[in-house]
């Protein structure tokens, strides 16, 4: 490391003024920006203060003594490390200062050389802590809860269970259609866990043949079959520390069910071709959208492998039992892929509004998202209309007309017919006009009062249509 291109700032703290301006002028030389202080009291006041990315500081000064400096930069930047200045004879002091928190020493009187390392090593340290900690702050953002979007009372209590199981290491099993965002509930949980530093390893369980799968989730060891040129270090080892994710683990066949049971059991697990056990701390978060219950009954699944597998149960709802998520999430969508491109696109129409919220979504969240990027591409007006919706889409949305076996009077039925066709005619006159009452009112041959009456019944806002 050239230490004269570092924009590195290092506080200084030495009761004796002599040694305080000797090494604050070594550091110039190394071009170093640096900070001297003669007492810990101010000391302190600098790191409530200032940001530094290295500490030098005397193990013995009156009043406040290098221990307790190294305990208080503890707590106000325990990402800063601390060097201690230790004289000839105080290494007992020295081992005491390194067990309360000191990084490195450094003896008196200076060694440039030896200061050059230690420095590098400190700055090496400090980017090391920094980028941990962006990694983390990354992982929050990207999988905090607010960021599974929704605010209906069942995908609340998704959020509830999350929060209350993160720090927890059962094993946890969800359940779910395609498309419902099983692995992102995952990725949130171990987001929000302590083992969040460590890896999250994902496997498809259906993905790969039985003798590949074993193989990449075992590990092996040289020569352990054919091809085996050296060791392999297997997917449940690598994610020692962290969180295991087993997606679609019904498609586990039986003997691997077995194989892995042993393991949740145990705690250890042995690459193919070698004897060692080794240790495995992980915890198994696995995931299907197929009905465990069935599977059982099929004996397609192992009784005591899903017992391990299901300590906490989480099921994530179909999209068409959220309802007040729907528009939601597409206008979530939309805003994120309107990120992308140049296009100034206001929102959704009203009738695709009604179009989404009546759709059953058979491909849930990931079809949804899907249907919205196509919209965007296809798009060329201020709205999303039906027009960019997919055939299938506009083809299935359909009045229902209450039939005779109903529970309406003809008149309850005339009224509700009514009052659809009357509302489609607005909204078709809205976005004709682009929110202009002027021309709405002209065209529909009524007065602009009566058409904001009936615009005020239907629920429907002139301001939304208005190009500017």
């Amino acid at each position: 490391m050239d230490l004269s291109g570092s924009s590195a700032k290092i506080l200084v703290i030495d009761d004796e003024p002599d040694m305080l301006s000797g090494f604050t002028s070594i550091l110039s030389a190394l071009g170093l920006d640096s900070v001297p202080v003669q007492d810990g009291f101010s000391a302190i006041e600098f790191l409530k203060n200032e940001e530094f990315d290295l500490i030098f500081c005397d193990l013995l000064m009156p009043g406040m003594d290098g221990t307790e400096i190294i305990k208080e930069a503890e707590k106000l930047v325990p990402q800063t490390p601390v060097i201690i200045f230790t004289a000839y004879g105080t290494i007992e002091r020295v081992v005491v200062a390194m067990k309360a928190g000191a990084f490195d020493f450094l003896e008196k009187p200076v060694d440039t050389e030896k200061l050059k390392i230690i420095i590098e090593k400190g700055l090496r340290q400090r980017k090391l802590y920094r980028e941990r900690e962006n990694l983390i702050k990354q992982l929050d953002d990207k999988f905090r809860f607010d960021n599974i979007i929704g605010k209906s009372t069942e995908i609340r209590k998704v959020f509830e269970m999350i929060e209350s199981v993160s720090n927890s290491d059962a094993n946890i099993l969800i359940t779910g259609e395609s498309g419902t965002g099983k692995e992102l509930i995952a990725r949130s949980i171990h987001a929000h866990s302590t083992r969040k530093i460590n890896p999250f390893v994902p496997v498809n369980c259906g993905a790969l043949p039985e003798y590949l799968f074993e193989a990449e989730l075992f590990g092996y060891e040289k020569g352990a079959f054919t091809g085996a040129a050296k060791r392999k270090i297997g997917l449940l080892e690598y994610a020692n520390g962290g969180t295991f994710f087993l997606d679609e683990v019904c498609e586990m066949n039986s003997n691997l069910q077995v194989k892995l049971l042993r393991v949740l059991q145990d705690h250890k697990l042995r690459r193919l071709g070698g004897n060692e056990l080794i240790k495995a701390d992980f915890r198994i978060i696995s995931a299907t959208n197929r009905d465990p219950e069935k599977m059982l009954e099929e004996d397609l699944l192992r009784k005591d492998f899903y017992y391990r597998l299901n300590v906490i149960h989480i099921h994530l709802p179909p999209l068409r039992e959220r309802k007040d998520d729907i528009i939601l999430l597409a206008e979530y969508f939309l805003d994120k892929n309107l990120k992308l491109t140049s296009k100034d696109i206001s929102g959704f129409s009203e009738e695709v509004k009604e179009i989404f919220e009546s759709y059953s979504w058979p491909g849930n969240i990931r079809e949804m998202e899907n249907v919205i990027e196509r919209s965007v591409a296809l798009s060329k007006g201020k709205f999303i209309t039906a027009n960019e919706l997919p055939e299938s889409f506009r083809s299935g949305f359909k009045e229902k007309t209450p039939t005779a076996n109903s529970e309406h009077t003809l008149a309850e039925v005339k009224q509700k017919i009514t009052s659809n066709i009357e509302r489609r005619y607005l909204l078709s006159l809205l976005e004709k006009y682009k929110g202009n009452v002027t021309k709405v009112s002209e065209e529909a041959g009524m007065t602009r009062r009566n058409i904001h009456r009936l615009l005020k019944n239907h629920g429907l806002d002139p301001e939304k249509y208005r190009h500017e």
